[in-house]
């Protein structure tokens, strides 16, 4: 009995840390949409949020976001870092359109993802448009399933970078001898 019970237990993905929280937001007909999951901050100061938009035409693109209180100004694009538990900072420049920033590089995303989905603390510091660190700690999700549910909601296989679109395919040549 004992046995059971514990392989019943064993088959049940494990939930997300309390505070993380996903969001569809999906049309029914179209399948367009986007799902996100995210957390905020001890202090509810910032958001940490891992998003899937997809758009017509097969368009799904995976984002890494990080909304602060009170935004950032819109800006070029700016160093954000991101450390999973003691690991190593992983760093690049992200995106700052206004409100918040973000990075939608493939190959950073999958590495972001994968280093959140197995954090206990995740930590983020962000240059700001006016040069200034803005750090927050978040706790970790205590399980991937809820990151790996968001990007596979865009088609993409967890923690493998997602295959480049095919080539555009050449237009028709003209015959010319005819005129």
């Amino acid at each position: 009995m004992i046995l059971m019970l514990l392989l019943q237990a064993a088959a049940v993905p494990a939930a997300a840390a309390p505070g993380w929280t996903t969001i569809a937001k999906i049309d029914p007909a179209t399948h367009l949409g986007s799902t996100s999951v995210s957390v905020r901050t001890a202090d509810g100061g910032a958001r940490l949020v891992v998003r899937c938009d997809r758009a017509a035409g097969n368009i799904n693109n995976v984002s890494v976001q990080f909304i602060p209180k009170g935004g950032f100004a819109r800006a070029t694009p700016r160093p954000v870092t991101l450390t999973a538990d003691n690991g190593p900072a992983l760093g690049t420049n992200w995106e700052f359109p206004g409100g918040g920033a973000f990075t939608a590089q493939d190959g950073v995303v999958t590495t972001l993802t994968v280093a959140i989905a197995h954090a206990h603390t995740i930590k983020i510091r962000a240059i700001d448009p006016a040069n200034s660190p803005v750090d927050a700690v978040f706790t970790g999700p205590g399980s991937e399933a809820p990151i790996r549910q968001t990007v596979e909601a865009c088609g993409q296989v967890f923690g493998q970078m997602p295959a480049p679109p095919p080539p555009p395919v050449p237009a028709p040549k003209t015959d010319d001898a005819g005129n």
